[in-house]
């Protein structure tokens, strides 16, 4: 079995509402879908996506289109989709970081192997330890009352934890509307914090110790992502755990920040770190130095969101209820068959795969540019 063909799919869909963080507003999701043939006929399902248009390592959907066409397609074809760490080393041997595109092909790559052998992935990635992963709602940077009308919302749809994404020109306008946001939805439902890099050192030292009021489960990336020193001094000033988001990507940088002592716990994507495969590096040495996670979302698709709740479903150290609601805030879900909600969480799909199907005739109504390559055009 070898990989012989690929399609690549740049679709670009309308959000539901405005989605203001502090690095950016996105109106539309920007993915890359990318399916992989083999020689006997199997198809896999891979996606790079992107939010605000670009990824903090300078990635955009136009970036992850070459670099699939030019250098990491051309990489991989004639392999097994079985070998993905041999294919991961080709693709790293093909072009340094380009990690968001590499991506798509690692999660094309596991969707393939697992439907070969007849496992979902989460087989593949050490077995099930969850079967339903808890879901985080995120609260754009907006005014008081929408952003306390969408929480309220959301807790009557059935999320229990909703995230309040802060950065705004007066800190002290942050904190009142998590004050707002937690006495509305009561006690029963988690509230955490993303600051999304916004905050000074001084600014987010003073931000953390006014939010310990407001039973804040974490306090995410207060400051710049290059900034572990300062990451490092706003946890040891408050009493609410710490996340590292932006500043962890590799194994590398997880190493770095329990080194350091800068947080305590990691937002690992499936996108930003290369893949899956390179996901559960970052998670296994986060969790050798004691350091829990959760799974960050880009807004994906459902290719991405079940990529995501298979390593979710096979990593002890996720502990955190996580973001893979795309499907809920795009204006269209491609799914044949939308991943199941219940009681605050997502199913994880136990087909073969990834365990999803994508509707095609959705996707075309949304597809900007679309083409196929082959090692013939090598």
């Amino acid at each position: 079995m070898k990989i012989t063909r690929a399609v690549v799919t740049l679709t670009k869909i309308r959000v539901i509402r405005a989605h203001k963080m502090a690095i950016g507003t996105t109106l539309h999701q920007e993915n890359v879908i990318l399916r992989l043939t083999t020689d006997d006929g199997l198809e896999g399902l891979g996606e790079a996506p992107h939010m605000v248009g670009i990824s903090l390592k300078g990635e955009s959907p136009y970036t992850v289109r070459e670099m699939l066409r030019r250098r990491l397609l051309p990489a991989v074809f004639g392999r097994s989709p079985l070998d993905v760490e041999s294919i991961q080393q080709a693709m790293d041997a093909a072009v340094p970081w380009n990690l968001r595109a590499k991506s798509a092909v690692n999660l094309a790559a596991y969707d393939l192997a697992g439907k070969a052998l007849g496992v979902p992935v989460f087989a593949l990635m050490g077995g099930m330890v969850r079967d339903a992963v808890p879901l985080s709602w995120s609260i754009p940077i907006t005014d008081y009352d929408a952003g306390v009308r969408e929480a309220e919302q959301m807790v009557e749809r059935g999320w229990r934890i909703i995230k309040v994404k802060v950065g705004r020109p007066n800190p002290d306008d942050d904190v009142e509307m998590v004050r707002r946001i937690r006495e509305s939805v009561g006690q029963a439902v988690r509230v955490r914090v993303d600051a999304n890099q916004a905050y000074s050192l001084k600014s987010a030292v003073r931000v953390a110790r006014r939010l310990e009021r407001h039973d804040v489960e974490f306090f995410e990336q207060p400051v710049a992502w290059w900034d572990l020193d300062g990451l490092a001094e706003v946890s040891r000033a408050t009493e609410i755990p710490i996340m590292a988001d932006e500043s962890v990507t590799t194994a590398i940088d997880a190493m770095e920040i329990a080194r350091r002592r800068a947080a305590q716990i990691l937002s690992i994507y499936v996108s930003s770190p290369g893949g899956i495969l390179n996901s559960k590096k970052v998670a296994t040495v986060g969790a050798a130095a004691g350091l829990t996670a959760y799974v960050g979302g880009a807004l994906e698709s459902v290719i991405g969101a079940a990529a995501g709740l298979h390593f979710a479903a096979s990593t002890p150290s996720v502990t955190y209820g996580c973001e893979l609601g795309g499907q809920f805030l795009m204006q269209d879900d491609i799914a044949e068959t939308p991943l199941a909600f219940r009681d605050g969480a997502l199913q994880v799909p136990t087909g073969p795969g990834l365990g999803v199907a994508v509707d095609w005739d959705k996707v075309r109504r949304y597809t900007i540019e679309e083409f196929t390559v082959t090692p013939e055009d090598r």
